[in-house]
């Protein structure tokens, strides 16, 4: 007769097939089984709090990966201790284009962190961030820095390390640090003892006293000025209008005086125009005289001529005759001067003639 099946393991074993199941779906369905992922190792400085295992690594907002682990490593020599945190990163989450696919796998096979090294020669770095300030969750953000410079720990060298840079918050600490508290708050506190002391002093009290003083003065001195302006006001408004009048009959004198001065322009034009024709007048008369007294003196020289033949040259009658000839050969030559005197001042009619120097 056999042995009756145990129950209970019978149950152990439906049970543990059911779990081993469940992991299965679980490992089969996440498709970690089949991944493949690259690890690399970042350095941060200072805490880390809000960082956990299965935290994001983004780039620019794409998830590329998630934190796989976070150690502490302490320096017995140096006493220093130093945060590590692993990543792995999924490649498929980066297309690679204009690179066929063989060249990529070849590159991959020789140095698997070769595009990763282009990356941060270009200025890659890596930086804790907020990832939700409700729940103070940390992630971790890559992006270009090209001026920051790549500080590498150099710990671990079995995986990679992507240098990282200080967060906003941790270098303003950092400037915070490196400002001499104490020496600011020493001498804050001596400001306020010697604006206290100058606030107590005696001597601004007193010249409040004699600025609310000067005050009351000028505000004296601006009410009689003001008693003043109103009856300067009135007066400098008549002598304005007085002004007004004044330049009113400037205007009539002026015009009236303008009428006169150009009568008078007109009565000269005339009086200019009279002496012209009296010159002509005066020059056709003396040329008349002139030619006269030349024809004249042309026959006295015929004549002399003839007398000069029939007389002696001594005789008192020659004599007499020469000096009559002198004399108006003297007339004949004053009038040409005369003559030429009028042509070039024919005002010498009006008012005689200019002073000794004068043309």
């Amino acid at each position: 007769m056999s042995k009756p099946a145990n129950k209970t393991m019978i149950g152990l074993f439906v049970v543990g097939a059911i779990a081993l199941v469940v992991v299965a779906i679980g490992v089969l369905g996440s498709g970690k089984l089949f991944k493949v992922s690259t690890p690399y190792v970042m350095v941060f400085e200072g805490s880390v709090k809000g960082l956990n295992v299965g935290s994001p690594v983004v780039f620019r907002g794409v998830k590329l990966g998630m934190v796989s682990s976070i150690r502490m490593r302490a320096d017995y020599a140096t006493k220093a201790f130093t945060v590590l945190v692993f990543t792995d990163f999924d490649p498929s989450q980066v297309e690679i284009v204009n690179m066929d696919e063989a060249t990529a796998k070849e590159l991959t096979k020789k140095d698997r962190y070769a595009n990763m090294r282009e990356l941060i020669g270009r200025g890659l770095r890596a930086q804790l961030e907020m990832q939700s300030i409700v729940t103070g969750q940390l992630q971790i953000a890559l992006d270009f820095y090209p001026d920051k410079p790549a500080v590498y720990a150099g710990i671990d060298k079995t995986v990679l390390e992507i240098p990282t840079i200080p967060t906003p918050f941790q270098e303003l600490t950092k400037k915070l640090e490196s400002l001499p508290i104490e020496e600011i708050f020493k001498k804050l506190d001596l400001a306020l003892d010697g604006i206290a002391k100058l606030v107590q002093a005696p001597e601004l009290k007193e010249s409040i006293a004699n600025l609310n003083t000067a005050l009351k003065d000028a505000q004296a001195l601006i009410r009689n000025v003001d008693a003043q302006v109103k009856p300067l006001s009135a007066g400098l408004t008549e002598t304005i209008r007085d002004a007004q009048k004044l330049v009113k009959n400037a205007d009539a004198q002026v015009a009236s005086v303008g009428a006169n001065v150009n009568e008078a322009i007109g009565d000269g034009r005339k009086l200019i125009r009279n002496v012209d024709g009296s010159v002509e007048s005066v020059k056709v008369n003396l040329d008349g005289t002139l030619s006269t007294a030349t024809a004249a003196l042309k026959e006295a020289e015929k004549l002399f001529q003839d007398l000069e033949v029939s007389a002696r040259a001594d005789s008192s009658v020659m004599y007499q005759f020469k000096e009559t000839i002198r004399e108006v050969g003297k007339t004949a030559r004053t009038l040409g001067v005369l003559t030429d005197y009028f042509e070039r001042h024919p005002e010498a009619l009006l008012r005689g003639k200019g002073e000794p120097g004068g043309n």
